[in-house]
């Protein structure tokens, strides 16, 4: 099968989608599928087939960036498909890359896939916005909260798969102890982790709130945040005066392994907003096969992968207070924190991308 994936932002990016493009194409290779990617930012190199939108200039996440696009990529995959024709088009995103993709469906008479990685926009959950998923053959929601949302628009329920992301579980088991050991060495311990894109849902200055509290209780506690966005110098101003939290940036995904099986406990503290909210973290997926507890904001797929005082501990969107305890009743209780390892060990199993790569590429022909 000839697939023409068509996905926005690309690693080196870091984010769930970014990763769920790269490694579903790659699992789909191995699968001895052809598989060409339309991307807008990333690196041309990851895979053999990759072509990358030109006007790089445009401002990152901006609405003008994103219909740009959109409208790059609806021609661009209409030139090579008249060169090799594709099967299938899989698209990642939501109703801006529906509209585009289900018009290019219709034009070259081949299906199209979506899938959903967040919630949706709350104001466009009308259903007069059916319109926009009609060329779509089978929409793939991340979380179940995601595919619920299709009731305010009267999408058949037929046309909708709960399909997870998944995740490398190799990456985890290849990581050498002395690695491990090193980033133990360089910080104060207990070390709390978070992973995201420093963007305004990833609720970060909740988060680092909530570790001033937890920086006067124990003086040698760290917070490590890992990555990058447009809220990285408003957050590094709200540290300021609070000891302990390191910006470790964009780094390497390999290196965002290292550190999360260096950490002592995982922090996503998300919020909802309008159009950007929470499918199925993929954060929290990696800390589960870091063997990490999990604290994290009863928002989107949060409560999906994480179950309170089993894998994890859950807490209200916005509530620092609620987050600092959470820290606190962790950091303070090493027989807790050792059962939600095993359990997250045991639970991510299921979250290997090659189960999840089969889900997807099965569903293509449902």
């Amino acid at each position: 099968m000839r697939i023409a994936r068509i996905i926005e932002y690309f690693p080196p990016h870091i984010g769930g989608m970014e990763r769920h493009g790269l490694i579903l194409s790659e699992e789909q290779i191995k699968m001895g599928h052809k598989v060409e990617v339309f991307i807008g930012v990333g690196d041309k190199k990851l895979l053999p087939a990759v072509h990358k939108m030109p006007l790089q200039f445009l401002p990152m996440y901006s609405k003008t960036r994103r219909f740009c696009f959109n409208f790059w990529a609806y021609f661009a995959v209409k030139r090579q498909y008249k060169k090799n024709p594709y099967d299938i088009i899989h698209l990642h995103g939501d109703f801006a890359e529906a509209h585009f993709g289900g018009k290019l469906s219709k034009k070259l008479g081949i299906p199209a896939i979506l899938t959903i990685h967040a919630g949706l926009n709350k104001k466009l959950l009308k259903p007069e916005n059916k319109k926009y998923f009609e060329n779509i053959k089978k929409i793939i929601c991340v979380s179940q909260d995601i595919a619920e949302e299709f009731k305010y628009m009267d999408v058949s329920a037929d046309k909708i798969s709960v399909i997870s992301s998944g995740i490398n579980l190799e990456e985890f088991d290849r990581v050498k102890d002395g690695n491990i050991e090193d980033i133990k060495n360089e910080y104060s311990h207990s070390i709390i982790i978070s992973v995201g894109v420093l963007r305004i849902n990833k609720g970060f200055n909740f988060l680092i709130d909530a570790f001033k509290k937890i920086a006067e209780l124990f003086s040698k506690t760290t917070l490590l945040i890992v990555g990058d966005g447009p809220e990285r110098d408003k957050l590094k101003q709200l540290t300021e005066g609070i000891s302990g939290i390191t910006f470790l940036g964009k780094i390497s995904h390999d290196d965002v392994v290292k550190y999360l099986k260096a950490a002592d406990v995982f922090v996503l503290a998300s919020i909802s907003t309008s159009g950007d909210r929470e499918g199925t973290s993929t954060s929290i997926m990696e800390a589960m096969a870091a063997g990490l507890p999990i604290i994290t904001t009863l928002v989107g797929g949060n409560s999906y992968l994480v179950k309170e005082n089993e894998n994890g501990l859950l807490v209200e969107e916005k509530d620092s207070e609620a987050l600092a305890k959470a820290m606190i009743k962790l950091i303070n209780d090493e027989n807790l924190r050792q059962k939600m390892k095993e359990k997250n060990l045991e639970d991510i199993k299921q979250k290997d991308w090659p189960i999840i790569a089969k889900k997807i590429t099965d569903a293509y022909g449902k």
